[in-house]
């Protein structure tokens, strides 16, 4: 049943991503709702199901709106591998400070990998153009965003179908 539902997560994401942000976006910049979602499982479960997620994600966003398999995949999947591997790390997380941070740096983290991939592939940009007018107000907006996501994520692992199972911290930060 987990599983189940981590799936419809993850397409519910990738539906959201492809077609609703795209469309109700402001100047051009929407959140990351695949960020906050690998933050919000990484921050709850402190396990690489997170970075599964984002590894899922991301090649489904690459199979249906690019050619080049990788384009999304490598910078969700490497923001979710940080991510947990800075979670790790974390002994105290409130709820609404430090995933809206964590949310942000994954965002800005994500934006870097994905200019390197853009560059590596011969594209041509300004960075600090790219960062003052996209990454950082979007890291905003996918912070402010993360509060709902990380509600509902906290709302979704009181259940014991989602709940992964030996673990007793989480207990604790429910």
């Amino acid at each position: 049943m987990r599983y189940l539902i981590l799936f419809a997560v993850a397409v519910i994401n990738i539906i959201f991503t492809g077609a609703v942000f795209p469309n109700i976006n402001i100047s051009g910049i929407a959140p990351d709702i695949i960020i906050c979602t690998i933050s919000a499982i990484v921050i709850i479960e402190k396990r690489m199901t997170g970075a599964v997620m984002g590894l899922f994600c991301g090649l489904m966003l690459d199979i249906i709106f690019t050619g080049i398999i990788g384009f999304y995949s490598i910078p969700y999947f490497a923001t979710g591998a940080a991510a947990f591997f800075v979670s790790a790390r974390l002994s105290y997380i409130d709820r609404y400070v430090v995933p809206c941070c964590f949310a942000a740096a994954a965002l800005l983290l994500k934006e870097l990998i994905s200019a390197i991939l853009s560059y590596m592939l011969g594209s041509h940009f300004l960075f600090w153009h790219k960062l003052v007018r996209y990454m950082l107000p979007e890291a905003l907006f996918t912070g402010i965003f993360m509060l709902l996501i990380y509600y509902l994520f906290r709302r979704l692992y009181r259940s014991v179908s989602v709940r992964p199972k030996n673990l007793e911290d989480l207990k604790r930060l429910l």
